[in-house]
């Protein structure tokens, strides 16, 4: 029991880290370059863990194409795009806030639920307050990289509501990978759109290589594994407790590692913010 709490704790260390290791790259990447170089890494490694075929019906792949459109691109383009204009702290505190459009979807799509009306509301108007604390007064606290933090948390909801949706004959390691696959792709298509054109000349740089392989082998790989072990040792309820700890973790990376400030102000929007993180997860489910 003590061996999974370690293990889920220490899953959230290196989870945390993972927005200061980003911000870091975008002084040498584009987001969309950092983002293809490490799902493609970490989809690799899934190829080699699990090297299997599955057959899927048109309906099941193209869930698995919503599950890479949301959880992959979605969150993750707009998680690094707002890493370009908005503190490493601002982007791992609103993007911590996804739990809540979960609930918020899951009551919509499903009002038999046994998500709780009345929680999940107040736990969401908390959100929204201490998005206001964070604004008020100093508009420039809450820009476009804090809005695109914020459409980052809410295409998490909407990917985790659809990956309780998906088959029980496919089991993790295939529904990751192939989310994996369909969210390169959208990247991909995201890059020609775009006109990304791709270098080579900082991938020789320790900064960049390092950080990319633990990005992609640590975080999206190691850690997923570290992750499913904890939840089955002490349950989703405990494991997802320490999703708590990410913001403070974050925000102490970002101090330590990049020199950022935090204001008195992003504290207390901080503390509102998670209090009604904490109302809608312990109340609302």
């Amino acid at each position: 029991m003590l061996r999974g709490h370690i293990v889920a704790a220490l899953t959230i260390v290196i989870w945390s880290m993972t927005f200061v290791q980003t911000k870091i790259l975008l002084e040498y990447l584009t987001p969309v370059e950092i983002l293809i170089d490490r799902f493609v890494l970490a989809w690799g490694l899934f190829w080699l863990i699990a090297p299997r075929m599955v057959a899927t019906s048109w309906r099941e792949e193209l869930h698995f194409m919503m599950l890479g459109a949301s959880g992959i691109f979605g969150y993750y383009i707009f998680e690094n795009l707002a890493l370009e204009s908005t503190t490493v702290v601002n982007v791992g505190l609103l993007v911590t806030t996804s739990p809540i459009f979960t609930a918020l979807f899951l009551l919509i799509s499903r009002p038999s639920s046994r998500v709780s009306i009345l929680p999940t509301i107040v736990g969401f108007g908390l959100v929204l307050s201490g998005l206001g604390i964070m604004g008020y007064g100093h508009t420039s606290e809450l820009g476009n990289g804090d809005i695109l933090a914020l459409f980052g948390a809410v295409s998490f909801g909407f990917y985790s509501i659809l990956l309780g949706m998906v088959g029980r004959r496919f089991d993790v390691l295939i529904v990751t990978r192939k989310s994996f696959f369909w969210g390169i792709v959208f990247l991909l298509l995201y890059a020609l759109y775009r006109g990304e054109s791709f270098g080579v000349e900082h991938y020789g740089l320790t900064i960049v290589w390092s950080n990319l392989l633990f990005l992609a082998l640590i975080a999206s790989g190691l850690c997923f594994v570290m992750w499913r072990w904890a939840v089955k040792r002490i349950g989703a309820v405990k494991a997802s407790n320490y999703i708590y700890l990410a913001p403070l973790l974050n925000a102490l990376a970002a101090v330590w590692v990049l020199d950022e400030v935090i204001t008195l102000q992003t504290i207390v929007a901080g503390a509102v913010m998670l209090a009604g993180l904490v109302v809608a997860q312990r109340y609302g489910a």
